[in-house]
Order: structure tokens, then sequence, then C-alpha cells
């Protein structure tokens, strides 16, 4: 207790070298780091005023709230200034129902022309059952130039008893009217429509014969069994099956092999063709009259 009293007494007669020594012995010198990271510290909250204050700016939407007041306000200086909708153009429609474009598109003659979004009316578009793809222009001042590009259909396709109509990339055409597309072939088999638009194009090599066609089924995922009018079946080559319609094709151009009474035709052997006849084995009597 004496001790500290007598240093308090000291200190305050004003003894400067003991007041210096003591404090150099009781303040402890900061670490060298201590300072830069104070400015790095410093440097982050910078950051985060600079970049957090738009991110919530958006994410409360006070910033989209800004960005659509100014872009509604733009549109509305565009239209005054005469930028609108006067003509609404459309190519490439051929089995889209009209009321569904028009649902899609949704324009009105007087509309701003910078008032609507070609990407989303593009994926309004594609979106109906027909259209495969589709591309939307502005044409200042006034025009908005639609492009369509349909599915083309090919074939129908049977699978589990039922009937789709498919196009020539083996892809289902929903809500289509089977009744008007009764005149294509009809494929057959779970893969059948993936390699429908290959065997349409064989066929197609020999018009004549083609056009007797009524079906084709698809044997093990590997080749076709084609069935004529008549009830005629031809058995395709698993290789080789543009060589083996080729040579059919020759054969009823030579020797009327269809007219005969035949059931089935077997070519899936190169070298020789193996016929089974109908019931009665005999050819059929050519029906005269007059041609339509």
């Amino acid at each position: 207790m004496r001790l500290i009293k007598g240093r308090a007494a000291k200190n305050a007669r004003g003894s400067k070298g003991v007041d210096k020594a003591a404090l150099k012995r009781r303040r402890k010198a900061a670490p060298r780091w201590v300072r830069p990271a104070l400015r790095g510290a410093a440097a982050v909250a910078a950051v985060a005023v600079l970049v957090g204050g738009p991110v919530w700016m958006w994410r409360s939407g006070v910033a989209g709230a800004i960005y659509d007041g100014a872009n509604r306000s733009a549109v509305a200086v565009t239209a005054e200034m005469g930028l609108t909708v006067r003509a609404v153009l459309l190519e490439g429609r051929r089995h889209t129902p009209r009321a569904d474009v028009l649902r899609a598109v949704s324009l009105e003659r007087g509309d701003a022309i910078f008032g609507f979004d070609p990407a989303g009316m593009r994926a309004r578009l594609v979106a109906l059952p027909w259209v495969r793809d589709a591309t939307v222009e502005r044409r200042l001042p006034g025009t908005v130039n639609i492009r369509i590009l349909e599915h083309r259909p090919l074939a129908l396709w049977q699978r589990d008893r039922q009937l789709a109509l498919i196009d020539d990339r083996g892809e289902v055409i929903d809500g289509a009217d089977l009744g008007k597309f009764r005149d294509l072939p009809i494929v057959v088999g779970p893969d059948a429509a993936r390699h429908a638009a290959t065997l349409i194009a064989l066929l197609g090599t020999e018009p004549a014969l083609a056009s007797k066609v009524s079906a084709a089924v698809r044997v093990g995922k590997r080749r076709w069994n084609i069935r004529l009018a008549g009830g005629i079946q031809v058995q395709l080559p698993e290789t080789g099956a543009h060589a083996a319609w080729r040579r059919l094709a020759r054969l009823e151009a030579r020797h009327r092999l269809l007219a005969r009474d035949i059931r089935n035709i077997d070519m899936r052997l190169p070298d020789r063709l193996i016929v089974r006849a109908g019931e009665t084995g005999r050819e059929a009597a050519p029906v005269r009259g007059k041609r339509t």
C-alpha cells in the first residue's frame, strides 16, 4: 500500500523521466497487420454499400417498378408519335387454326408497336400443336411480320391400338384431325415413328409401287413388312431393302406380279424371292371399265 502511494506522490510532483518510462512499459505496440486489415475492411464496406444498395432495390421491387414505369412512358410516347400497329402479316399457316394464331398474337390495330414482346409472342406460337418454329419481327413504322413453320404430316403411327399423326421427324402432332389424313400410310411398331421418314423416302423411289402401300409394320426394330392394297404382304430384308424394293417394282412392271392371287412375298434373301399363293393360286382377272 505504501509503495503505491509513494509512486503516486512522485508522479504528482511531475517527474517527466519517470512518467515516460512508465508509459512505454505499460503501452504495447499494435501489430503490423492491423492497419492494412482496417483499410481492407473499409474497402469491403464501401463495395457492400455500392452493390448491396442496388440489389436491395431490385429485390424489394423498387428498381423493377421504376423500370416498368419508365418503359410504359416510353411506349406511350412512341405511340403518340404514330408508331402503332397497322398491319400483321402471317406466312406459313396451313393447318394451324386461325383462331389459335390470333390468341397467340393478341394484337389489335392501333396498339403500340413497341408495346409487345416478340420473344413472348414467338413462345406462344411455338406452343401451338401444329407449329414447329416461328419468327416475329417489327417493321417500322407499323407492321408486324410473323412466319411460322408447321409440322409436315408424314404418316399415321399405330401403337397400343391407338393412331397418332406424326411428322417427318417422327414427332407426334397433338390434336390433329386424323380423318383429314386417312390417305397417309400407317406405320406400326414401338420405334416405327423414328424410322418412318427413311421408309417413306425408300418407298417413294418407286412411285407406282408406293401408291399401293397401305401400311408398314416394323419387325424386331430392324426391318419392315409392307402391306399392299389387296392384302399382299412384302417382307423386306434388314439390309438391302432399297434394292429389294426396286426389284419388286421391276417384277410388277414386267409380269404384273401383284395382280396374281398372292398373299406373301418374302424378299429377305438377296438371291431369291419366295412367293406364297392365296387360296385359289390363280391370276386375278383384270377389271374392264372407264378410267377415272
